[in-house]
């Protein structure tokens, strides 16, 4: 299994991360908030095997600039 949280930026790399990760991973579940008042951005998403090698290439190939723990 592959979990991440991820901190984006501002709102529109939240945006992009979100909609990527709901399009490219409709199995993963995929929680997310944000403030825009306080720039205030975070993604969850989880994913089981077989998927979890793909989104962990995806997420350091498309978003490595992200923030995540």
């Amino acid at each position: 299994m592959a979990s991440f949280t991820l901190r984006p930026s501002d709102r529109s790399q939240f945006d992009t991360l979100l909609g990527d990760l709901t399009s490219k991973f409709p199995a993963a579940h995929v929680e997310a908030a944000h403030n825009d008042t306080w720039n205030s951005y975070r993604v969850d998403v989880s994913c089981d095997a077989p998927w979890e090698g793909d989104l962990i290439a995806f997420i350091e190939g498309e978003h490595a600039g992200c923030p995540r723990t």
